[in-house]
């Protein structure tokens, strides 16, 4: 089954870390001139065509987002125990997003939406599988997951599993892509001010 009908596809933004190394909340980091990195994130796939969209924060940076700038339709979930670890945050999310379409899952740090490569990574999903861009042979961010393995997610109990573990049970689908921002993390300062001198 391939997938490529974009009006099918959602996406989940974690942003519930401490973000205890940048010392402020990176939902709230400027883009740009006019955006913050959630706001430009939800743009971005809302122009994709993405039918849900959460967001997992908690309860600190609930705060911090500006709800009048961010589309109505937009899902806002609390983390209660960020401490819970990633995991925790996709299965919350997931909880607001329907469970028959595949998923994107998208880190709060990484601003950078190519909707190009949404699009290659869409049409490239198959059933029971998972998608990963990879630039020079190194696998970034977003990974898009089929409906089987966002429904194994929900079912996993406890709070220790890890996700890049657990998709080491699938099949995994490489995508190459000449876009070097799907390896970019920005978790301090520098990395922040690296951010803001690039071209």
């Amino acid at each position: 089954m391939i997938m490529n009908d974009r009006q099918k596809l959602s996406v989940v933004i974690l942003a519930a870390g401490r973000s205890l190394r940048m010392g402020v909340p990176k939902l709230r980091l400027p883009f740009d001139d006019k955006h913050t990195f959630l706001e430009a994130i939800t743009e971005r796939y809302l122009d994709f065509g993405c039918l849900d969209i959460a967001v997992v924060v908690n309860q600190e940076n609930r705060q911090e987002i500006d709800a009048g700038k961010l589309d109505s339709s937009i899902k806002i979930i609390v983390n209660k125990h960020p401490e819970w670890q990633r995991f925790y945050s996709v299965q919350l999310g997931l909880q607001l997003t329907n469970p028959d379409d595949p998923v994107f899952i998208h880190n709060i740090d990484n601003p950078f939406v190519d909707k190009v490569l949404l699009q290659k990574m869409a049409e490239s999903l198959s059933s029971d599988k998972y998608v990963v861009p990879v630039y020079r042979g190194r696998g970034g961010h977003p990974v898009l997951l089929s409906p089987s393995i966002l429904k194994a997610i929900l079912q996993t109990t406890g709070h220790s599993s890890n996700l890049k573990t657990f998709l080491k049970s699938y099949q995994r689908i490489n995508i190459e892509t000449s876009n070097p921002g799907i390896l970019i993390n920005i978790n301090t300062r520098e990395d922040y001010r690296k951010f803001t001198q690039l071209p």
